[in-house]
């Protein structure tokens, strides 16, 4: 393809040289925002916002972009010459993939409800859109899906993780099907590629189970190995007594327990739930410590300040490395407190009180890792004793008709 006039698409101030994906990604979150508007992450992992023009003040905004608040920084940050924050133009061609995601990211809540949910779609999208900028959305075709998928099938290591695999081409085709299908409205195509490529097919014996679950047996191996006191047995606790995902459950504090109930409004659909305090929570938060908690967040990093989502992730990756769990993950310790609510036989209105969960197929993922065996032999014992209680009946019922007779 020929090399694109930078000068009429607007981005002569753009560096000529290759971009690296990070410097590309970098470029793609801040189209979204206005122009001289840029976007960083402080040391706590909060998005931040700043206003930088030459010949003007910096300013860094205290309200959220698309709320009137804003707006009202932004003309004041720009001496008023402006009454609307105007959108930083795309440096890619129209109808090129580059343009496409600019305009599917506008507004972010496309891509979903919460924050989380729209980094890791975001993440995706990037993913499959780096490289491939330039490229007309009207030239792809399924078959060209089909290779992208099947390619992203294959695991591979990247650094320290391993990226690919089945759910990992799943979901790539899941949100390129969304992708495409907002192409489609803009009538860039008439068809989708996405949703005419072949599904990810596995036999069943080779499907994902996800995270494992923790056993009994390896909570017990992670408690000696970090007595009460330590953070590491704080951080396990507060995850299993409260069944929430990692990243509700760092970031509580004693201004959510009201009346010996835990406030969590999850961040992932926005829920409210309200959880008794576990006494093995309160044992473990007591064990710690005023100096070493704070009032508003009980899990504290090395520095004394609160964990990020995904510093706390390789934090207790290394805690459980440590006690030689190295397959167990902080998502798997939610999924043991759902496997013991199974073995206890909680129904699944219970188990979704607890969780979060709002429907039952989720839950059922979630227990399959029950243990069947303890199951089982509570199943056969009751089974054994009703078959008693029903021939002892039988019996007597058949003695008192022969003394009738």
């Amino acid at each position: 393809m020929p090399r694109r006039n930078q000068q009429t698409l607007g981005t002569k101030n753009l560096p000529t040289h290759r971009t690296s994906k990070k410097s590309k990604r970098r470029i793609a979150a801040n189209e979204l925002l206005p122009k001289y508007v840029t976007s960083f992450r402080d040391r706590h992992g909060k998005l931040r916002l700043k206003f930088r023009r030459k010949g003007y003040e910096p300013h860094s905004f205290q309200h959220p972009y698309g709320t009137k608040e804003f707006d009202a920084e932004y003309i004041a940050a720009n001496g008023g010459g402006s009454q609307t924050p105007p959108p930083r133009p795309s440096p890619y061609a129209k109808g090129s993939i580059g343009d496409l995601r600019s305009q599917y990211f506008k507004p972010i809540t496309r891509l979903g409800p919460s924050e989380t949910t729209q980094k890791k779609v975001a993440r995706i999208i990037n993913d499959f859109c780096d490289g491939r900028e330039d490229r007309l959305v009207a030239d792809i075709e399924f078959i060209h899906i089909d290779a992208i998928i099947a390619k992203k099938q294959v695991k591979r290591q990247q650094g320290n993780r391993v990226v690919g695999g089945v759910e990992a081409a799943r979901k790539l085709r899941k949100e390129l099907v969304r992708f495409f299908a907002f192409a489609k409205k803009l009538k860039l195509i008439t068809d989708n590629p996405a949703d005419d490529s072949e599904r990810v097919k596995v036999p069943a014996g080779e499907r994902s189970k996800g995270f494992h679950t923790w056993t009994e047996e390896e909570i017990a191996q992670y408690r000696a190995q970090y007595p009460l006191g330590t953070n590491a047995r704080l951080a396990l606790e507060q995850i299993l007594w409260t069944d929430q995902r990692r990243g509700d459950a760092i970031h509580l504090g004693r201004q959510h327990i009201v009346d010996g109930f835990i406030k969590v409004t999850q961040s992932k659909g926005g829920k409210l739930l309200w959880l008794p305090v576990a006494v093995q929570w309160i044992e473990a938060i007591e064990a710690m410590g005023d100096e070493a908690t704070s009032p508003m967040c009980f899990l504290l990093n090395d520095a004394g300040m609160p964990f990020t989502n995904a510093a706390f992730g390789n934090w207790f990756r290394e805690k459980c490395d440590g006690a030689g769990l190295h397959h167990c993950t902080a998502h798997g310790l939610r999924k043991a407190t759902m496997r013991r609510m199974a073995e206890l036989q909680l129904g699944n209105q219970t188990m979704k009180s607890v969780s979060g969960h709002t429907k039952d197929n989720e839950v059922a993922l979630y227990t399959a890792e029950a243990n069947q065996k303890r199951m089982a032999t509570a199943a056969i014992k009751r089974l054994s004793a009703w078959e008693k209680r029903f021939l002892a009946a039988e019996k007597t019922r058949q003695r008192g008709q022969l003394k009738a007779v």
